[in-house]
Order: structure tokens, then sequence, then C-alpha cells
């Protein structure tokens, strides 16, 4: 951000709706030429930003203690919510402003860009099909996570319809729960650029989810270049998003919203210095990272780019600067960051490595990048390519675990921690910096989400007890062929296990020929047992039941659950 002496900052005001209702009077902050005056952005309406309240845990309507649910619910009452407005102040201005009753914060307003491809015009290593493969895209269908349901939310520069659809695309959309910065836009109908590119990634694994397109940096509040916007309007989409996820669902939808960013601040001197009260980067209280953790207590699961400013190869707007790790909203808590690798599993120089600066273990995991896709580029390049690509992939896993309030198996954070704890290691043995995790599974991912059935423990001498007096191979062999030796091909099923993953038996017969050898049983009356020829014996020795030996279920290999 160039050096001026004007800046773009926030202004929180205080929670009261006396506080809302004056700003949306109002033009300026303060009076006349004080020190403590301000001209208000009138193109920016005051926003409500919500709180987040503590969960009771004694109140099981709002979240189950037992489960590892959110500590956490969004507040939306006005009264205990605080309002944001925009304004351009003096640098000089900065500390009067900040001590007025009736202001909470002065925070920054930086610039926010998005994480183009380093090499737009390099070779592309892979192409859509080799993503999708080693997604496991097929595996993932098989099992029905195809984004059915989910809405996918792109916020970046907007999306070309036409174009994704002159690539074969014809993916559903959303205008009404879109959202665009201002009047004269309109969802969808942009121009083809770093947004669609990033909606053309997350469909490679989640072609039946629901786009909406949140056009941020399409706004007229531009930064420094004609590509990017400022955090403001960032808020005022996610504030959007909370709403979208608060909505009454419509049919075919899920509660499950996945949110794709692919932008970030590129240097430190676009923002307030690091221990400034009202800095973006290292401060989890500026109000868009706390609209951050809003949204994702709202039931969201929000993705970051972890960034162009990796060691090797840096973005320019770096400006040579590799270390600072991965900043602001891109490095909370509430998000997963995602760094960059190709389809060969090697990372991308560019990528940016970790720590982050809210939470110190970022990037999370790693996506693929720098590909043949959408034809916005050469490549699909960038942690712009690998953030909507993992985005694609979560999507994927919500319409099999949709988003349920109060479920802790639901909740955002343990779909991050699923996608982390199945993810392929890369680099050094657990996670490292470069490469989070690992690259994302989706066979893995596949394997977790496939279908588990529950069948009753089955223990065929207790259920036909009168069987386990006799030696049932020798009495009906008949029931002793390979095929139905069940405790011999089948031990699980002797086990008694409750809960069997049926996709995990590396042959599905066994449950129809659970079922065939329990119907012949149950048909078997006691008498149709009786005066039995065993092999080596006359027929008076076997009616005289001469054998003393005590008789042993499943010492034939039939097995009856090692009952005597």
């Amino acid at each position: 951000m160039p050096e001026r002496t004007t800046q773009k900052v926030l202004i929180e005001l205080a929670p009261g709706a006396a506080s809302f209702d004056a700003a949306v009077a109002a033009t300026t902050i303060g009076k006349g030429r004080s020190a403590a005056a301000a001209p208000l952005d009138t193109d920016f309406e005051p926003l409500q930003l919500p709180s987040l309240r503590l969960v009771d845990s004694s109140l099981k309507s709002e979240a189950d203690a037992t489960a590892t649910a959110p500590p956490f619910v969004l507040d939306l009452d006005p009264a205990a919510s605080t309002y944001l407005v925009r304004a351009t102040v003096e640098e000089g201005q900065l500390d009067a402003l900040a001590d007025r009753p009736d202001v909470v914060g002065v925070f920054s307003d930086p610039a926010i860009e998005p994480c183009t491809p380093v090499c737009p015009g390099g070779a592309a290593r892979g192409n859509t099909a080799d993503v999708a493969a080693a997604l496991c895209v097929p595996d993932l269908a098989a099992v029905g996570a195809d984004g059915s349901g989910v809405l996918l939310a792109i916020v970046d520069t907007g999306i070309s319809l036409p174009h994704l659809q002159g690539r074969g695309l014809n993916p559903a959309i959303d205008a009404a729960r879109s959202w665009v910065p201002q009047a004269g836009l309109t969802p969808f109908q942009f121009a083809a650029d770093h947004g669609t590119m990033c909606a053309y990634d997350a469909l490679i694994a989640a072609p039946q989810a629901t786009l909406l397109d949140i056009a941020v940096l399409a706004s007229n509040a531009q930064g420094p270049t004609i590509m990017s916007g400022v955090l403001s309007d960032a808020v005022r989409a996610f504030r959007h998003l909370i709403d979208v996820m608060n909505a009454p669902r419509r049919p075919g939808d899920t509660r499950s919203l996945v949110v794709s960013n692919s932008w970030g601040m590129f240097h430190s001197s676009w923002d307030f210095p690091v221990g400034h009260a009202g800095n973006y980067s290292h401060n989890p209280n500026h109000p868009f990272n706390r609209i951050t953790a809003q949204l994702e207590a709202a039931g969201a699961d929000i993705l970051f780019a972890a960034g162009n400013c990796g060691a090797d190869c840096p973005d320019g707007r770096c400006q040579g600067v590799v270390n600072a790790g991965i900043v602001g909203a891109n490095s909370s808590p509430s998000v997963l960051a995602v760094a960059g690798v190709d389809v060969h599993r090697e990372r991308a120089g560019y990528s940016t490595q970790g720590p982050g600066t809210l939470a110190w273990q970022k990037p999370d995991i790693s996506g693929y990048t720098h590909f043949s896709g959408s034809g916005v580029y050469a490549a699909d390049g960038g942690t712009s390519a690998a953030c909507p690509v993992v985005a694609g992939v979560v999507a994927a896993v919500r319409t099999r675990r949709p988003y349920q309030a109060g479920l802790g198996t639901r909740t955002p954070a343990a779909i991050r921690s699923l996608l982390t704890s199945t993810a392929d290691d890369l680099g050094v043995s657990g996670y490292d910096f470069d490469h989070g995790f690992g690259v994302v599974d989706g066979c893995g991912l596949a394997s977790k989400l496939k279908p588990r059935i529950r069948i009753p423990k089955v223990d065929i001498c207790d259920r036909i007890p009168w069987l386990c007096e006799h030696r049932i191979c020798d009495l009906v062999p008949r029931l002793c062929r390979p095929e139905l030796d069940i405790c011999r091909r089948y031990p699980w099923i002797c086990e008694g296990l409750v809960e069997i993953d049926k996709w995990r038996i590396p042959d599905p017969g066994p449950l129809k020929v659970l079922d065939e050898l329990l119907d012949v049983l149950e048909k078997l009356r006691p008498q149709d047992l009786e005066r039995p020829v065993l092999p080596g014996r006359k027929p008076t020795e076997a009616a005289a039941g001469g054998d003393d030996e005590p008789s042993v279920a499943g010492t034939s290999g039939c097995g009856c659950g090692g009952h005597a």
C-alpha cells in the first residue's frame, strides 16, 4: 500500500441500536474539523457485527456438551452487536478517533489481492484428469460424495458462467444467494478471470455442488491494482454468508456451506504495524478475523490459500519477504489453510510456508496446483488453485456428512480434522510447515465415507443350541462345503462383532452366505439329525452313541462360536 497521509479504516461502533441508527443517518463521525472527526464512506452501509457467546453446557438444545461441539454460538441480537462503518482519516487523527466513547476500535482496511499464478505462462504439470485421478474423484462419487446439496461459495473476482459452460461444465448456480459489492454487477456474468479459474477447480471434486459467486475483488473500493479490493468488503461478504447459513434451507439443500478464498494480503506495508490495536495480520480482534470465526460458528467450512510468498520463488508482491509466515485470516484457527503441490506431489516453490500468525500450525494441508484446467491461464496455478481444489473435496465430503448444529462430528473443526487425519504425508514424517499434514487424500476420505451397516451378533450356538450338541459338519456335510465354512472364511462373523464395515470385507458374499446358512439351519429339526452315520463307524455304533469323546463345537471347522 503506497504511503499517504490519509488511510481507509474500519471503525467499530459501540453496541446498541442507537449507534446503528446514528451511523446510518450520519456522513461523519464527530463534528467539524476536530481531531476525532472523520468522513464516512457512504458506499459502505453500516454493518452489524455479531458476537460469539460461550455455550452453557447445561443447555442441551444449543450444543451437546458430551460431543466435541463448538464452545461458542453466534449471537445475532442487535443489542449485543457492534457496528462497522468505513472512513478515510488522516493518520494523525487515528488515536483521537479511537478514544471516542462511542468507538470500540479503529482497524486497518488493507488491500487484498488474489493469489494469482506466479508463473501464469509456465508449463503445466498435468491436467484436470490427472488432478481428478489424484483426488480419487471416481471413488468419492461411488460413495455419493459429489457436492450434491452443498453450497460452494467462491470468494474472488467473480465467475464467468459462459466460460465454465464453454469448458464442458454445467454447474448449478444460485445468483440470489450470491453477493456483489455494488449495484450494477451481476453474479456469474464477470469476465473469465481468477474467480472463474477457482470455480472450475472447485468443481473437479464437487461437480454437483451449487456455486455462489461472492465477488469481493470486483469492488470499486479497490486496492493498488485493478484486480484487488479492500478487506472491509470481505467483512460485508462474510456477514452475508452468515445470513445465508441462518436462512431456511431450500428443497435439496443440506445445511452445508463451503467457502473458498484464494486471496490475501501480500506485504506488511499494507497494514497497521504489528502490535497496533488496529493491525490485521497478527490481531485476532480485527473485525475480519472475528467475523471469520463467527462464520465458522454458524457452521460454514472456510478455506484460505496459504499464499504465494514461498522461499523458492515468491510472488513479486511479497517484496522479497519470505519469512513472514501465513498471516491474517489465512492463518485463522477457524479455517483450513491450503499449501500447493503439483500432481507429482512436489511442493510448489511459491507456496507460503508456516508458521501462521493467528494459529501456529499453518498450513493445514496441501492441494494440487499448476495443472492445465480452466483455460483462464496456461496453468491453474498458485495456492489460488490448490485452495478451491481442496474446497471441492470438502464440498464432496459434506454431501455425506452435512453440517448439523450441535453435533460434534459434523462441525467445521471435525471436517478439518477428517481431512488432515486422512492426508497423505509428504516431506518429513508428520506435520511440517511446507505441506501441513500432507496432500489431501480422496481415496482415504472415500473409505471413511463408505456406508456402514449394523448386523446383530451372530452366535449359532446361542440361536440354535441343539445344533452344537452334534458335529454339524459330520452330520450334514452339505453345510460345510467350502463356501459355507463361515467361521473359517469369515471369522469376524463368529467373533460376534456388532458393527461391520461391509466395504472393508474383501468378499461381499459372506452376508449372503450367512443368510443361506441360517436359513438351512433354522429349517432343520433335532429329529432330522437322529441316528447319524459318522465316517468310520457302523450305523449301530452311531446309534448307540459309543463315542465317549466330548462334543466340542467347531472341531470340524464349521465353528459355533466356541461353545461346548
